[in-house]
């Protein structure tokens, strides 16, 4: 065994500390200085960058404004190629001004506050070319006018990815769309809110002067103002409960508009009448504020509804839309997603993702499908394997024949599945629309009731019992509270990161039942740790330095491991062959190997008895063996553990409280899962 290193002999204390820029964990010394500690050379960069332009202060202000930190850097500079396309753009394809400059609309994703946009903003003013940056917090996009002969559209997006801001095509129609109709609810809204303040105060005025007395001449004055005011939030704002109520006679489908509209036309009536003739209630003050709580409970539903459909479109940004086309001759060209065929070729780099659902057909990697599947860790893929659109390719180029693009695509399927969701209602809303179809039935006999059996003592006292049943028994409580309590739960679990189908998995939550979890990265950390469990330490060292040139959180635990030893990798590594189930490399002389039992018994190693009985132990433990060889003898066997979230027990504790069963979903041997 090795019993020595090539460290030098002070060793230096290892401490995870944050990020200087995004605040992530990051290996560092204890006695480095805090302006050196990065947690990768994409959030090194960023930092350089800012303070290069002597916007240092950006950190300040967005401690200030408790944003917390930064957006984590990735780079995928030759991702950006693409912008310089105007058929990628779409509607987003500049525009000439007079003046000879570009202008674009662009979404913006990284933003956290006002921070972010004094930097970006800043950073147009220091970039040559580019002359002005107008970031919108509201929607997350921002206009951009450039210089066409100074600079290009693909330059800035490159720009803003080193400071952690990532630039997308926006969908003009669907945003369009979204603001006019945003717009018309809002003007809606406040004419009922004006309407309804105002007969409010004129009813306080007429209640106070049949308390106090009034000038029958100024009596007459508020009643007609107040029944103008009733009238107008009735007709204007409050038309579009009649136009639902209409749909809903034509159809003979029952809705909840019904009973809402034949309240506020009963009571218009009545206290229209009540008006002229000078005697009975107007009840203007009760419909005018009716009107407007109904109108801002289905503006929060339309803005939910507005939200799906943006995570929806977020998902369409991140399948590309365009692919590198491999030819028959094995040349290649860029062209549209939506321009391929089944069983095309396509080739795909490594931290690209993927265009399209297909087979591999030449290469390995690793693939990160964290999207569709929110496994965390990424899953080895080879040839003959199928992978999805959207998925990010890790570690090398692979060739990808095409089985199916867009919205045949399994991530089309969900955006499709999810769009469809938002439009349909959902048992409980249909059952509260049926109800509000009984109900307007059964309080009109009860209305018609009240009317013959007060009519002997008069048509005004007998209409007014009658308008004051229709009112009050105006079912707004079921108009607001069922479609309004669907939306704001849709979107507090979206806050959370969960996305939900529809509103429909509530009803089926409070019936019970089984609830399957992924193990990794849901129930777990998705944030491997190493533990050397039989070996020399050293190998440790040396295993660090060959996998440190990898990405995978295997590896990833592998280099912390060395790091937190205290040694120093040797920086002669030299990454000779990857395997999906492990890697070949070699420092000076010695040839270094690190992988699973599997891959060593492949490779024709024979393991010892300690080797046996140290994998046997990381089984126990609920760790997968890793073993390390150097010069053709394994040196170390280190067991690689998922830790559960701190959450996991009591979350899991809650559910079998309230009696759902609960599984696990996992390809690790039963004895970790158990």
């Amino acid at each position: 065994m090795i019993e020595q290193s090539n460290a030098p002999d002070k060793i230096r204390e290892r401490v995870t500390r944050p990020c200087i820029h995004c605040g992530e964990p990051s290996d560092s010394y204890a006695d480095q200085p805090a302006e050196e500690i990065f947690c990768c050379n994409g959030c090194r960069g960023a930092y350089e960058l800012i303070h290069g332009w002597g916007l240092e202060s950006f950190y300040g202000l967005r401690d200030q404004l408790g944003s917390g930190a930064s957006t984590r850097v990735k780079d995928q500079s030759s991702r950006y190629d693409v912008f310089d396309n105007e058929e990628f753009l779409g509607p987003s394809k500049p525009k000439l001004q007079d003046d000879g400059l570009l202008s674009t609309e662009l979404a913006v994703h990284g933003l956290h506050c006002a921070a972010c946009a004094w930097l970006i903003e800043n950073a147009a003013l220091r970039t040559p070319g580019w002359n002005v940056a107008r970031v919108k917090m509201s929607d997350h996009t921002m206009r951009i006018v450039f210089d066409p002969t100074a600079t290009t559209l693909s330059s800035i997006a490159r720009l803003l990815d080193r400071l952690g801001y990532e630039l997308a095509p926006i969908s003009t129609e669907r945003d369009q769309h979204f603001q006019n109709e945003n717009r018309r609810h809002l003007i809606q809204i406040a004419l009922a809110g004006f309407c309804a303040a105002n007969a409010m105060w004129i009813a306080v005025a007429l209640y106070a002067g049949e308390a106090y007395g009034v000038a029958a001449e100024h009596r007459f004055f508020m009643r007609m103002i107040g029944t103008g005011l009733g009238v107008a939030a009735v007709l204007f704002p409050g038309r579009t409960f009649f136009t639902g109520a209409l749909a809903s006679l034509k159809t003979r489908v029952p809705h909840m508009d019904l009973p809402v509209a034949l309240g506020l036309t009963v009571g218009t009536v009545v206290g229209t009448v009540n008006a002229i003739t000078g005697e009975g209630h107007l009840y203007f003050d009760s419909l005018a504020v009716l009107v407007f709580l109904l109108l801002i409970g289905r503006w929060i539903q339309f803005h939910q509804q507005h939200r799906a459909a943006k995570a929806v479109d977020l998902l369409l940004r991140i399948t590309p839309r365009h692919a590198t086309r491999v030819n028959p001759d094995q040349t290649t060209d860029t062209v549209l997603v939506d321009a391929l065929q089944k069983d095309d070729l396509v080739r795909v780099g490594a931290g690209e993702n993927i265009p399209v659902d297909g087979e591999i057909v030449d290469g390995s990697t690793s693939i990160d499908r964290s999207l569709l599947t929110g496994e965390s860790l990424p899953v080895d893929a080879g040839a003959g394997e199928e992978v999805s659109a959207g998925t990010l390719n890790l570690q090398r180029p692979i060739d990808v024949r095409v089985i199916a693009t867009g919205r045949d695509s399994r991530i089309g399927k969900v955006m499709r599945s999810v769009e469809d969701a938002t439009s349909e209602k959902i048992p409980i809303v249909q059952f509260a629309d049926s109800v509000g179809g009984i109900f307007v039935v059964v309080v009109s006999l009860l209305a018609a009731g009240s009317f013959l059996w007060w009519a002997p003592q008069g048509w005004s006292l007998a209409a007014s019992h009658a308008t004051a049943l229709l009112i009050v028994a105006c079912p707004c409580a079921l108009a607001l509270a069922t479609p309004l309590a669907i939306a704001v739960s849709l979107g507090r679990a979206a806050k959370h990161k969960v996305l939900i189908r529809d509103g429909n998995t509530f009803g089926q939550l409070a019936r019970g039942g089984t609830i399957w979890f992924d193990k990794t990265g849901t129930l777990t950390s998705g944030r491997p740790d190493g533990k050397l469990v039989w070996g020399s330490p050293t190998a440790v060292v040396l295993a660090g330095a060959v996998e440190r040139q990898c990405n995978h959180p295997v590896a990833d635990a592998l280099v912390r491991m060395a790091t937190k030893s205290g040694r120093e990798m040797p920086a002669d590594a030299v990454l000779e062959k990857v395997d999906r189930q492990g890697v070949v490399g070699r420092i000076g002389q010695h040839e270094i190997m690190v992988g699973s039992a599997g891959f060593f018994r492949n490779q024709g190693f024979g393991l010892g008895q300690e080797v046996q009985d140290a994998i046997e132990e990381c089984t126990r433990t609920a760790s997968s063996p890793i073993l390390v060889s150097v010069g053709g003898i394994v040196e170390a066997v280190i067991g690689i553990s998922d830790p559960l979230k701190p959450d996991a027990h009591e979350t899991i504790e809650l559910l079998r409280k309230k009696r759902f069963r609960v599984g696990i979903l996992s390809g690790d041997h039963p004895d970790i899962v158990s």
